[in-house]
């Protein structure tokens, strides 16, 4: 009987956004997160952290005005250290050192204190997660992104800003199977992320890689018997597959002026059934592509 009810438990990918703010949505998460983000450090030379003062999933980045764009980070973390990161999973390459920078930017600026030196500036660090190729040649399991000299590039002009993309393509080339990534802990993460959720056995054998890898199966079975989480994911999936193919038609369709108009009103038309569905906005704004700004008018729209 424990069979048949374990094998009709849904596996949420941890590599949706919404799921995984989910699994790193409070402190007793801190330890799965301290593995994870060490792991990273360690790949690419940084100095590990030694305790996580804060965390919190889904925080929100605002902008001075009106004009500016606003955005929320998945998961936003604080060091005792005072360093700071911000850890996204991202599934679109458009844009997406430009938007590191803004992400990273406005989190490195929130903590800055009025009366600060330049010198007391936090350390920032975005982390993202990638199901595209970062750059094309496509090379490295990491990439990473710094502020350095255009006449001298291997210096480094400051390191208090630093993004580093995780190229899941790559991985997935260098690391098929579950063999190849044990004593590694950057790739046991990533498989756990990317592959092994979807097996009891194997996330079974890297629960026992570390206690930090331990943490994250605890919480993510956990997570599994949430229905509000279950709902959520199911409808924010339904919706990127929508808007896909509401794109596919418009584009078999040929009507090359009017394509652009036509993508435009798809996109509400799903963004009004997430709303009566009561997703929230910010997920809604990053599922159909719309400015937060245009769902919160929608949202009015519809409650008048």
């Amino acid at each position: 009987m424990t069979n048949d009810v374990t094998a009709t438990r849904v596996r949420l990918s941890p590599l949706n956004n919404v799921v995984f703010a989910c699994l790193f949505k409070d402190e007793k998460a801190m330890p799965a997160m301290l593995g994870f983000l060490n792991s990273v450090l360690r790949h690419v030379g940084e100095e590990p952290i030694s305790e996580i003062l804060e965390m919190r999933s889904e925080y929100p980045v605002i902008g001075e005005t009106a004009n500016v764009k606003t955005g929320r980070l998945d998961v936003r973390v604080k060091a005792e250290s005072g360093r700071l990161f911000d850890i996204e999973v991202q599934v679109k390459k458009e844009f997406i050192n430009p938007r590191g920078f803004f992400y990273g930017a406005r989190l490195g600026l929130d903590a800055f204190m009025s009366g600060l030196s330049y010198k007391e500036l936090p350390e920032t660090r975005v982390i993202t997660l990638n199901d595209f190729y970062v750059r094309d040649a496509g090379r490295h399991l990491v990439e990473p992104v710094a502020l350095t000299y255009m006449n001298k590039p291997v210096e480094v002009a400051t390191d208090k800003f630093m993004m580093y993309h995780i190229q899941l393509p790559v991985f997935r080339k260098m690391y098929p199977t579950l063999a190849s990534v044990i004593g590694d802990p950057l790739s046991e993460w990533l498989y756990m992320f990317d592959r092994g959720y979807k097996s009891e056995k194997e996330m079974e054998v890297l629960s026992h890689m570390s206690d930090d890898l331990k943490n994250f199966a605890l919480r993510y079975n956990l997570a599994m018997d949430d229905p509000d989480l279950i709902w959520k994911y199911r409808m924010v999936e339904d919706g990127k597959r929508d808007v896909i193919s509401q794109i596919q038609s418009a584009e078999k369709r040929g009507e090359r002026r009017g394509e652009k108009r036509g993508k435009k009103l798809e996109k509400i038309q799903t963004a009004k059934n997430l709303i009566k569905a009561g997703i929230d906005r910010s997920i809604i704004a990053q599922v159909v592509e719309l400015p937060l700004e245009e769902v919160q008018k929608l949202i009015n729209d519809i409650k008048l």
